[in-house]
């Protein structure tokens, strides 16, 4: 496994040993913070909220991993030489994150290899019709491995396992979910989010098919198109609602999409930016950290960054998927679902709990839900002032027009 501290690759490395109590992992990844490879598996990732059902189930599954120090842009992995003995014999690798080409490269000198999978991102092609093929904007993938290419939309919260609406990270497609801002985009458009375990499931499932098909298995990339969440944005946004009321973001913020530039920024100025400043101003004038405005710019770079989802339209193809999920028998797909069919709005009240439990600063939400109210009948008030007054205001300020400068030449 590679990527194995990303969110697909912590949700990948826990069902693996949860479901599959005899296999042997090797995972490659650098050092990092002041921690060796191990420690961040096995002190990090093992002591994680994530890995809890396994620690209670399965109390001795880390004595199956085995942590080796390399990094992806090296050759060979930078796997030290008398690690490659142990490595041989691998026979399926997992890719769920960083740049691929060393890996592959890595891949010809596995003897045992059977599978190779790597993540690829599902809006990185250029065609707004996405087939299960190779397309514009695809990297060379090699075509002498048993290789399947798997992309993925943008992750969103677990939706089973390990806890429903897990996420322990807030990524852009959370970040909608949950209410943390006001967005930008077509509310009409389909949802272009998989929850991370759906994933999870697709991965080991396209593993599996190439596996089974054994000596007939063609060299060269097979392409699989993961689905996705069978709703409208405008749909995913109104069912969050309950979510957004229970389990509220610390953030200000109006929820909601608009597809009007000029709207979306007016709402993000008045209920976002201007409160945040507002806020902030009175923290530093009492000489207390300013940190609602550096939230605000945290969740609007998500929110920014996510906007290419909301806008462009695109049809995707998941003939394969559902070709593959006709494969499992029914204890199978329970077991390992690859079509993400859920309850939207009981989704996403698990995420915003998840989101509340895991992700939320609680000094931030007492600030909201005090000054909050407040903002919103001052802006009230103010508007109401202005409104009832406009004209008084406009004879107080009188507007003299140029031709008034000279009055007796304009009577002649």
């Amino acid at each position: 496994m590679t990527g194995v501290t990303s969110e697909l690759g912590c949700n990948l490395l826990e069902k693996l040993l949860r479901c599959f109590p005899g296999v042997k992992i090797h995972a490659v990844l650098r050092s990092r913070e002041f921690m060796n490879q191990t420690d961040r598996i096995h002190k990090r990732i093992w002591n994680s909220p994530g890995f809890e059902r396994l620690r209670q189930e399965r109390p001795d599954a880390m004595s199956r991993v085995e942590c080796y120090e390399g990094n992806l842009i090296y050759t060979d992995l930078g796997i030290r030489e008398e690690d490659h003995k142990a490595v041989a014999n691998v026979s399926l690798v997992f890719h769920t994150g960083g740049p691929a080409k060393k890996l592959l490269d890595y891949c010809h000198k596995l003897p045992k290899l059977q599978a190779v999978v790597v993540t690829s991102n599902l809006f990185s092609v250029v065609p707004d019709q996405i087939i299960e093929t190779a397309l514009e904007g695809d990297p060379d993938y090699p075509s002498d491995l048993p290789l399947v290419v798997l992309r993925l939309p943008p992750l969103g919260p677990a939706h089973r396992d390990p806890l429903p609406g897990y996420v322990e990270k807030l990524q852009e497609a959370t970040a909608l979910m949950v209410g943390a801002g006001h967005m930008y985009g077509r509310a009409d458009l389909p949802v272009q989010i998989i929850p991370m375990d759906i994933a999870t499931n697709t991965f080991i499932g396209a593993a599996w098919e190439l596996d089974k098909r054994g000596k007939d298995v063609k060299l060269g990339p097979t392409f699989y198109n993961a689905s996705t969440i069978d709703c409208s944005w405008g749909e995913l946004i109104r069912k969050g609602a309950r979510a957004s009321r229970n389990f509220r973001y610390p953030t200000f913020r109006v929820r909601g999409m608009s597809s009007s530039w000029m709207l979306h920024w007016l709402l993000v100025f008045l209920f976002e930016w201007l409160p945040s400043f507002i806020c902030d101003t009175i923290l530093y004038i009492t000489r207390q950290k300013p940190r609602m405005l550096p939230e605000y710019r945290r969740i609007r770079k998500l929110l920014s960054d996510f906007e290419p989802m909301t806008t462009r339209t695109v049809n995707i193809n998941h003939r394969k998927i559902n070709d593959l999920i006709k494969l499992l028998s029914p204890e199978d797909r329970e077991a390992f679902p690859m079509r993400a069919e859920l309850d939207i709005e009981a989704y996403v009240l698990c995420a915003a709990a998840a989101v509340r439990r895991y992700c939320v600063n609680e000094g931030n939400l007492k600030i909201v839900r005090y000054v909050m109210p407040a903002f919103c009948a001052f802006l009230v008030l103010t508007i109401s002032y202005l409104y009832y007054n406009w004209e008084r205001i406009y004879n107080a300020f009188p507007i003299q027009c140029p031709t008034d400068k000279h009055p007796r030449k304009n009577e002649e």
